[in-house]
C-alpha cells in the first residue's frame, strides 16, 4: 500500500475543466488518475517528473496489464494538469501514447438481452432498458430527468452526452412500459428519474448497475466466454438497428457519435448487411 498523498488542486483542476466545457465525468476521471499517480510516486503531483510518469505508465502496462485506453487517460490527465493547471510547457513527444488495438465489440442477441432483463429488479431493468432500447451510455441513462421522457413522440432527450452534447434518441415501447411501472412504484421525488437513495439532488452512480447486469448474465449463461459489460447493450442497439435496415447516418445521430467513422465499426458486426452483398464473380453482365 502506498501512503496517500493529499490532492490539493481540486479548485484549479475543476476551473480549467469547466472553462473548456468538459464534463464533470472528465474532472472525476482526471482527478482519480492524478491521485493514483501521486500515491504511486509518494509525491505531490506538481513535483512529479516526466520520467517518473513514464515509469508509472510502464507499471500500468507491464505489471497491472491495464488496457491502452486506460493508460492513455492517465497520460492525458497528467498532460492536462501540467499544461493547463501549472502552465508548464510539455512536448507532445515527452510522454508517448500507448497504441490502441481496435477490438470489435461483443454482441449478444435480443432474446438473450430480454432474458437477462427479465431476471433483474424493476429499477435496474428500467435503467438497462434505456441503454439497450435507446442506445444510451449508462451515465446518460442515469442522468435522464423525468421531463426528458416524451411518450407522445416516443423519444428521450439525452442531456450532456459525451463531449457535453445533447441529443434525442428513440424511446421503445418496452422502456416506456417499464418506466411507467417504475415511476408508480418508486415515485422519485427529484428532477432525476433515477436519483440516489439518500441524495435526491443527484442521479444514481453506475457501478452497481453494471455489476448486476454482468452477474445476471453469467448466472444465466455460465458457459459463455463473452466479456459482457453494460456498454454491450449500446453496441447491441446499434448492431440490431443496422440489422433491421436503419441507415448508418441515423444510427450515428441516435448514438451521438461525432464522426460517422465511429459508427462504421458496426458494419463489421451486422449479419444482414454482408448477406445481401454479391461478390463480383457472381455478378452477371458486368
Amino acid at each position: 500500500m502506498f501512503k496517500p498523498i493529499s490532492f490539493k488542486y481540486d479548485p484549479e483542476l475543476k476551473q480549467e475543466i469547466e472553462l473548456r466545457g468538459l464534463s464533470n465525468c472528465t474532472f472525476n476521471n482526471y482527478r482519480s488518475q492524478l491521485r493514483r499517480l501521486s500515491d504511486y510516486t509518494g509525491k505531490d503531483i506538481a513535483d512529479i517528473s516526466n520520467e517518473e510518469v513514464k515509469q508509472y505508465l510502464c507499471h500500468l502496462r507491464i505489471n497491472l496489464k491495464l488496457n491502452p485506453q486506460t493508460i492513455n487517460v492517465c497520460r492525458a490527465a497528467f498532460c492536462f494538469f501540467k499544461c493547463c493547471v501549472l502552465g508548464q510547457e510539455l512536448s507532445p513527444y515527452a510522454l508517448p501514447k500507448c497504441k490502441v488495438i481496435l477490438n470489435l465489440p461483443t454482441i449478444i442477441s435480443k432474446d438473450v438481452i430480454l432474458s437477462v432483463l427479465k431476471k433483474i429488479s424493476l429499477k435496474y431493468r428500467a435503467i438497462l432498458s434505456l441503454c439497450y432500447g435507446s442506445g444510451l451510455r449508462i451515465s446518460e441513462a442515469l442522468n435522464v430527468q423525468i421531463e426528458d421522457i416524451d411518450s407522445n413522440k416516443m423519444q428521450v432527450f439525452v442531456r450532456n452526452g459525451k463531449g457535453g452534447k445533447s441529443r434525442y434518441s428513440i424511446l421503445s415501447q418496452y422502456s416506456l412500459s417499464v418506466l411507467r411501472e417504475y415511476y408508480v412504484r418508486y415515485k422519485p421525488n427529484s428532477v432525476f428519474l433515477f436519483p440516489q437513495l439518500h441524495d435526491q439532488e443527484h442521479p444514481m452512480k453506475p457501478q452497481n448497475v453494471g455489476k448486476v447486469f454482468s452477474d445476471i448474465y453469467m448466472s444465466l449463461y455460465p458457459k459463455s466466454n463473452k466479456r459482457i459489460t453494460i456498454h454491450t447493450l449500446r453496441h447491441c442497439f446499434a448492431t440490431h438497428m443496422l440489422d433491421s435496415g436503419t441507415d448508418l447516418r441515423t444510427i450515428q445521430i441516435l448514438l451521438g457519435h461525432k464522426s460517422i467513422k465511429t459508427t462504421c465499426i458496426y458494419l463489421h458486426l451486422t449479419s444482414s448487411h454482408f448477406s445481401q452483398l454479391t461478390s463480383p464473380i457472381d455478378q452477371e453482365g458486368r
